[in-house]
């Protein structure tokens, strides 16, 4: 028994009984969002394009030109800092979790998603809309319940991926400071999203680095989610051409497939039609299915947190 102990004590383990201290602090204790440091990234972000985003008066490459040295100067004092700290830090294991714990922010998403489910359920489409509102960019005003519904599931997947997994991800192979730096070119890329009109040409270059560091960790994303629910399925979706036109349409066409329900489909963006391929299983969506992917998601968490268990314990079989 006392060798057991000293064994999951070991360094080979450290990191894992971080990620998990970390997943569950995150979950059972959230961070208010007023008080949270992304908040403070975010408004320096709108402050920064309202002073240096100017599109009648800006050409298209000034407008990208714009867009990197705005994310550059808003990101490198930070990354300066935070590396400052990590190297002056007595215990760097802990500096690794608050990096990571700040990077790790996602449990308003799931709840923001069981608003929008309940509301639907008591017909309040008025407070749905508001509700779904605050996790998506897309126009809500004239969304029917189906759309609704539709819309609250991807906005929860992709946001597993992009927010949660590809997190972890980064803090696997590049530790708690690699996390947040991910993190917060992800929040750059929300706050200037290219969905939107004013930032099509400001917010592309952000927006494609994003897609590059989003690559590899969306596609571990969705294949713990065909894991957790349903692996036939799911595995047809691998082989087919649609999953690979983009990060997006993987994350969609695999977890739609596994879970057996159609996604994608037009959106409307600032007053303006944006089609989307369709993609997925065949079946329509209906609102129970929003708590069938809220608890996919659940499941494809303890999916992955069993694998990365699994490889530390061959880590430290293979290095005895």
């Amino acid at each position: 028994m006392h060798s057991v102990i000293n064994t999951l004590l070991s360094e080979q383990f450290l990191p894992f009984w971080v990620l998990l201290l970390v997943v569950l602090t995150e979950r059972y204790l959230p961070w208010p969002d007023k008080y949270h440091p992304l908040r403070f990234l975010n408004v320096l972000a709108t402050g920064m394009q309202a002073k240096v985003l100017s599109p009648e008066r800006s050409s298209t490459r000034q407008q990208k030109i714009s867009g990197s040295l705005a994310c550059i100067i808003l990101l490198l004092p930070f990354c300066l800092i935070i590396m400052v700290f990590k190297y002056l830090s007595e215990y760097p294991v802990f500096f690794e979790a608050l990096m990571l714990l700040i990077a790790l922010r996602f449990q308003d998403i799931p709840k923001q998603t069981r608003r929008v489910s309940a509301a639907l359920a008591k017909n309040k489409k008025m407070l749905a809309r508001h509700a779904l509102s605050q996790i998506v960019i897309r126009e809500t005003e004239k969304m029917s319940p189906l759309g609704m519904v539709k819309a609250n599931i991807e906005s929860l997947l992709l946001r597993y991926s992009y927010q949660y997994c590809s997190v972890i991800f980064w803090y696997l192979l590049t530790g708690g400071l690699g996390a947040l730096i991910y993190r917060m070119v992800y929040e750059l890329c929300l706050c200037w999203n290219h969905k939107l009109t004013r930032f099509r040409h400001f917010g592309q270059p952000i927006r494609h680095l994003v897609n590059i560091l989003q690559w590899l960790p969306s596609k571990f994303a969705s294949v713990s989610i065909m894991l957790a629910v349903n692996i036939n399925l799911g595995s047809i979706a691998l082989f087919q051409r649609i999953s690979y036109q983009c990060n997006h349409l993987f994350v969609l066409n695999l977890c739609g497939a596994s879970l057996g329900i159609e996604l994608g489909g037009p959106a409307y963006y600032d007053q303006q039609k944006v089609r989307s391929k369709k993609c997925g299983g065949n079946r329509q969506i209906i609102l129970a299915d929003s708590d069938r992917t809220l608890a996919a998601v659940e499941s494809a968490t303890w999916v992955w947190l069993t694998f990365y268990f699994v490889g530390c314990v061959l880590t430290f079989v293979v290095s005895r």
